[in-house]
């Protein structure tokens, strides 16, 4: 009974047990309030309004990987190795090589304003959620995560959450409400990244620093593979609407399409939400345990693996089950028609997660920086190949299967790849 006891204790007084908790906090609030909200604004907005919406979201999160352009793991890496020592150094030239892509990206939005004048409501949603940038620009999730501190991350987000939640009940309520809805969806990011930066610099004196043009293309260059990867990544999850959203342009297709299968992707992107803290919890525990050697490393990762990717199967199995009568139930009535989307969609979720253990937690961790992205560079030719095929004569249903086939493909080289560096290492012992 005091070895329970011990270990009980043990436990809650552990890091990793400690930020895995508040981690979940976060990933709870942003898993429910997206299932409370989203049934109230798909039957509010209607599907094609909502589906405006999407598409223009999902351009948004593509230049919001360029923002914060791998930092949120390269970055995290040296303050988790480092910890306070050069983190002024690194937060001065991570902000500044983040407002120079900012800048590049409202360029595009600019552009993109430009091209489609004979889309203004999508146009202006564009450049309403480029708020949604500004926060990623200056948000510092890197410093808590790195320095483990990661109730700080949760408390900022959670709160900024709250507020934007709150306004969209009480401010949106018809489709004409569009603008306003993105405006609201903005002050979430936005208000997380400016509180986090300011908390960052109090709770850690955090000073601004003269660097030169060399240290923020030092910072640019360490951060290159991820950024590359965590593109590719993007691609993996989001080239479906954006080839719908092309095609929407088109007239080949429905704009309400795309807002019925921006709705449905939701019960696949509820589970990647409460699998988020697992990885970013685990992210600097297998960095460390990497420096015992590359087996001792993944044979660690493996042994989660063996624990975290049943269960989320299990859930993703249930859930592909019910989906029949789940979707219409939280969606409305024409959403349910399209219910078959989502087995195909959860496959690839459970396919993705599998994935980030072999990629983040292996081959990133180890340092294989280089062999991760050379992985998804192809992955990546692979997805734009099947997505552009399967939509073009499948529309949404090939855009639900498409992602599954995809990953299983990319699985297939990070395993040859991990299995590659797995014999060149035991050869070394």
């Amino acid at each position: 009974m005091n070895k329970i006891k011990n270990l009980i204790a043990n436990l809650l007084h552990s890091t990793a047990i400690k930020n895995g908790i508040w981690m979940y906090l976060l990933q709870f609030f942003n898993a429910v309030v997206p299932m409370l909200t989203l049934p109230y604004l798909t039957r509010v907005l209607g599907a094609e309004v909502y589906g405006v919406f999407t598409i223009a979201l999902n351009l948004i999160m593509y230049l919001q990987v360029v923002v914060e352009y791998g930092f949120n793991l390269s970055a995290t890496r040296k303050a988790a190795l480092r910890g306070r020592e050069g983190l002024d150094q690194t937060f001065t030239a991570v902000l500044c090589a983040r407002v120079i892509l900012l800048i590049l990206s409202g360029g595009f939005i600019i552009i993109y304003g430009v091209l489609h004048t004979d889309n203004a409501n999508a146009a202006r949603a564009l450049g309403i959620l480029f708020l949604c940038l500004i926060g990623s620009c200056v948000q510092v999730n890197w410093i808590f995560q790195g320095l483990q501190e990661m109730r700080y991350i949760s408390l900022v987000n959670i709160t900024a959450r709250v507020i934007s939640t709150v306004c969209v009940f009480l401010f949106v309520k018809t489709p004409d409400n569009l603008l306003l809805y993105c405006l609201l969806y903005s002050i979430s990011p936005l208000l997380s990244g400016v509180i986090g930066v300011i908390l960052a610099c109090r709770r850690y004196e955090l000073k601004l620093m003269k660097i030169s043009w060399r240290e923020i293309i030092e910072e640019l260059k360490d951060g290159f593979y991820v950024f590359t990867t965590e593109l590719s990544a993007k691609v993996f999850g989001a080239i479906g609407v954006t080839f719908m959203g092309v095609m929407v342009d088109w007239s080949l297709m429905d704009s309400a399409d795309v807002g019925i299968f921006g709705s449905i992707q939701k019960l696949a992107t509820v589970l990647q939400l409460a699998w988020l803290p697992i990885s970013q919890v685990l992210y600097p525990i297998s960095g460390r345990r990497m420096k015992d050697g590359f087996l001792a490393g993944k044979n660690f990762v493996y042994r989660v693996r063996r624990i975290v990717l049943p269960l989320f199967a299990g859930a993703a199995l249930f859930i592909a089950l019910i989906s029949k009568w789940l979707v219409p139930f939280l969606f409305g009535f024409e959403y349910g028609a399209r219910s078959y989307w989502a087995p195909p969609l959860l496959l690839w979720l459970v396919l993705a997660i599998n994935n980030g253990f072999l990629g983040a937690h292996i081959l990133l961790a180890g340092g294989y920086d280089l062999e991760y992205s050379k992985c998804f560079q192809i992955g990546v030719a692979i997805t734009v190949l099947s997505n552009l095929i399967l939509i073009y004569f499948f529309h949404g249903t090939g855009a639900a299967i498409a992602p599954a086939l995809s990953e299983a493909a990319l699985g297939i080289l990070l395993y040859r790849q991990v299995n590659k560096i797995s014999k060149l290492s035991a050869e070394d012992v």
